[in-house]
């Protein structure tokens, strides 16, 4: 919502027709009192959905919610023909703006992947900022821009409101912005992005100084970790203008006029923009990737650039200048894998190896090859792992940073790519996180891009993968996902949206994961392992998540995900022994115990007897190991309290 220049006015939004000549005369608009009102009450008002896309790879990166109003006398209006008047009505119909936009968000949402709304709010507006947070509460985090001109963003009395709003998870625009609204670097690290206002953008073509200013802000927006928009792009050359000052998206009619929304469902393909690429794909995260061996969080669904090559195609010298990120390209016989040139080379081919081996695996246990080589990437540091993200992929700053702190690595299946933050995994050059992450993109190959998942199953499938089998470490996975569900700490439901899920993994301190693994592995004890690939593969043929399952289980998800506590529970109920060989003996665990309880242990061989006790965690669990000093041999241990025992036979 945009203030009209000439008097105390707000525009809620832009009119598609602005700066061009108008294809018939419209009589003049007389408003009679009352009828803003009525228009309210009667649903008058309708929004308009106008692209924002990519200007290298055309890809709808958003789109921005444009207010008409369904006249009963004039016909369809704009903004400019009613808003004039309308200063009595203008929060009304702002909170009206951003509740009918957050609903059109739910509906697409529920027919597949939802792409971001934009919206433009005004100073007034923001006094209605608990209604703008009530309705974008439910939609998760990135999946709403407010867009803020420099007279708003600049006031202080704004600041509050658009703390609160980006704290919510939305995301800041700064509209409308010329050489005199560059915001200085303590503004611009509350923003997301900056639209270049269409005057300068036009200007630029023919005007040297205009053009001087428009590159100058596009290089500050890059120097501020900010993406760039270039509004009102009417024509190819505009466009090819803007992509050579390096500016990343585009909006405007050359792109796409304002649409219905049943022309942007992103269930379906939609055509626009023909001129930049032949048509127009809408775009967005799937299968995201796991954070590091501790589970920390973990992104928000964001919209990428686009595909880029791989069998070691990628132009590095490009990449090193525009990024001074110095990348060395290692070609194995799975896939190609780009390592900052500061990587050790024992580390590099300790990824290599990972990469091999997991792909081989994957491909065995999942019966179906990879249908294109994946790309790795693999940055040293945070600091490298964010910028890669923002300069080689697109990923905005504020969620580059957060994958930074926490995340081990990340997938980005339109890509065909795998990103790795080296300082987030562990050191014991195993590499488990490729697994992880390669099993996300073999998923999203076989039920295709467009396919949704629940985040739980996405991630749990995953997590199942990267343990590889391991028993002691699924115990206390069990364990901790048991706990979680028995304290009431969170639902399959509250794990189902990829938008929610690092905001609900960090509520429950990265317990998610846990959750999500012992939820696939007993979904995968119903159907079996075959009946989990029927599944993956019925989505691919244009199934849904939920019909495949009933179709294999027999039983609808959400059966499926009310039962999983008492389920788990059951699973769990029994006091057990589990154990993992190592080159030193075998690490043994305790599980299913009465939590903080002293058990007594003792272990049996030939000649041998040891008794002692120990006091289980929180979570009624207990590890140990043996073997080390013992002699080789068969050896029994038993553990018991009152009423509870188990026992298992070991191999040294």
């Amino acid at each position: 919502m945009k203030r009209a220049p000439s008097r105390e006015v707000v525009e809620l939004a832009r009119s598609d027709l602005k700066g061009r000549p108008r294809s018939r005369k419209r009589a003049v608009v007389t408003i009679r009192d009352g009828e803003f009102a009525a228009a309210l009450s009667r649903n008058e008002f309708v929004l308009r959905y106008q692209p924002i896309v990519d200007l290298r790879s055309g890809d709808c990166r958003r789109v921005e919610a444009l207010l008409r109003w369904r006249h009963p006398r004039f016909g369809l209006l704009e903004p400019g023909e009613f808003l004039p008047v309308a200063s009595d009505f203008i929060e009304r119909i702002g909170v009206w703006v951003v509740r009918a936009a957050a609903d059109q968000w739910t509906e697409w949402r529920a027919r597949g992947p939802a792409i971001g709304i934009g919206i433009n709010v005004s100073r007034p507006e923001l006094a209605n900022v608990d209604a703008f947070l009530e309705a974008i509460a439910p939609l998760g985090s990135g999946a709403v821009t407010f867009e803020l001109g420099p007279e708003t963003f600049g006031t202080a009395d704004a600041r509050p409101a658009v703390t609160r709003l980006a704290a919510a998870g939305a995301r800041i625009s700064l509209d409308g912005v010329g050489a005199e609204d560059a915001p200085g670097r303590a503004l611009a690290s509350q923003l997301d992005e900056i639209k270049i206002s269409r005057t300068l953008v036009r200007r630029a073509a023919e005007d040297p100084r205009a053009l001087a200013d428009m590159r100058a802000l596009v290089e500050l927006a890059r120097d501020y970790r900010l993406t760039s928009i270039a509004v009102g792009i009417e024509d190819r050359a505009a466009r090819d203008l803007a992509l050579s000052l390096g500016c990343e998206l585009a909006q405007g009619y050359f792109v796409s006029r304002p649409l219905v929304p049943d022309r942007l469902g992103p269930w379906r393909r939609w055509a626009a923009g023909l001129a930049l690429t032949g048509s127009l794909t809408v775009t967005t995260f799937a299968g995201i990737g796991k954070a590091a061996a501790s589970g920390g969080g973990q992104q928000t669904p964001t919209l990428v650039k686009g595909v880029l090559p791989t069998a070691c195609s990628l132009d590095l010298p490009n990449v090193t200048a525009r990024t001074g990120i110095e990348l060395a390209c290692v070609r194995t016989d799975a896939a190609d894998i780009y390592v900052e040139e500061s990587v050790t080379p024992a580390i590099r081919e300790a990824i290599a190896k990972a990469v091999d081996r997991d792909v081989a695996t994957l491909e065995r246990d999942f019966g179906r090859a990879f249908a294109s080589r994946p790309a790795v990437y693999a940055f040293a540091t945070r600091n490298t792992f964010a910028f890669g993200l923002q300069e080689i992929f697109g990923v905005r700053g504020p969620d580059a940073g957060l994958l930074a702190v926490a995340n081990g690595g990340i997938t980005l299946p339109r890509q065909g790519a795998i990103v790795l933050n080296l300082q987030n995994v562990p050191s014991d050059k195993d590499f488990a996180i490729v697994r992880h992450e390669l099993t996300h993109a073999l998923v999203h190959e076989t039920i295709g891009l467009n396919a949704v998942l629940p985040a739980w199953f996405d991630e749990g499938l995953a997590t199942l993968v990267e343990r590889d089998g391991g028993a002691t470490s699924g115990a206390r996975s069990s364990a901790v996902a048991l706990s979680v569900l028995t304290a009431g700490k969170t639902t399959l439901g509250d794990l189902e949206q990829q938008t929610l899920w690092a905001q609900r993994n960090a509520a429950i301190d990265g317990q998610a994961y846990s959750v999500a693994a012992e939820a696939v592995r007993l979904l995968e004890e119903r159907v079996s392992h075959d009946g989990l690939l029927r599944i993956l593969e019925a989505m691919g043929g244009g199934s849904t998540f939920a019909a495949a399952y009933a179709d294999e289980a027999g039983e609808s998800i959400g059966d499926f995900e009310r039962s999983f506590p008492s389920r788990l529970a059951a699973d769990q109920s029994e006091a057990r022994i589990v154990q993992t060989p190592r080159a030193d003996g075998v690490l043994w665990t305790l599980a299913g115990f009465t939590p903080e309880s002293v058990v007594t242990v003792t272990i049996d061989g030939a000649g041998y007897h040891l008794e002692y006790e120990i006091r289980t965690d929180k979570y009624g669990m207990h590890q140990g190991s043996f073997g080390g000093t013992a002699p080789k041999g068969e050896y029994t241990i038993r553990a018991s309290r009152a009423g509870t025992a188990a026992s298992a036979t070991i191999q040294t």
